[in-house]
């Protein structure tokens, strides 16, 4: 009697186991499809990120011209020439400038 005792809990014991093996297997194999799926995710993600950072550049390239444009009839339409001859001022010399009112 005491023998088919032990047998039982032995039984028992190596269902719950096997149980506790099977569980940790599919949980293994669960988990490892989500981070697969998730780094498919990431990459996805990352591509569509660039893809958009490209638009906005290209938007942002348009968007200067078009300004530059309208800045530029703008400037006419109001009677302003384009200059010929530019002049330059370096910046080293600063201290050489004297700022002049109209009050003098």
């Amino acid at each position: 009697m005491k023998v088919l005792g032990i047998h039982i809990k032995h039984q028992y014991v190596t269902g719950i186991l096997c149980c506790l093996f099977l569980s940790g297997v599919v949980a293994y194999m669960y988990f490892l499809s989500v981070s697969v799926v998730e780094v498919v995710l990431r990459k996805e993600a990352t591509q569509t990120i660039a893809s958009l950072r490209s638009e906005i550049a290209d938007l942002e390239a348009s968007y200067i011209l078009a300004h530059h444009t309208i800045s530029s009839r703008v400037a006419t339409t109001e009677g302003f020439s384009e200059i010929k001859s530019k002049v330059f001022i370096n910046e080293s010399e600063r201290e050489n400038l004297v700022l002049r009112t109209n009050n003098e």
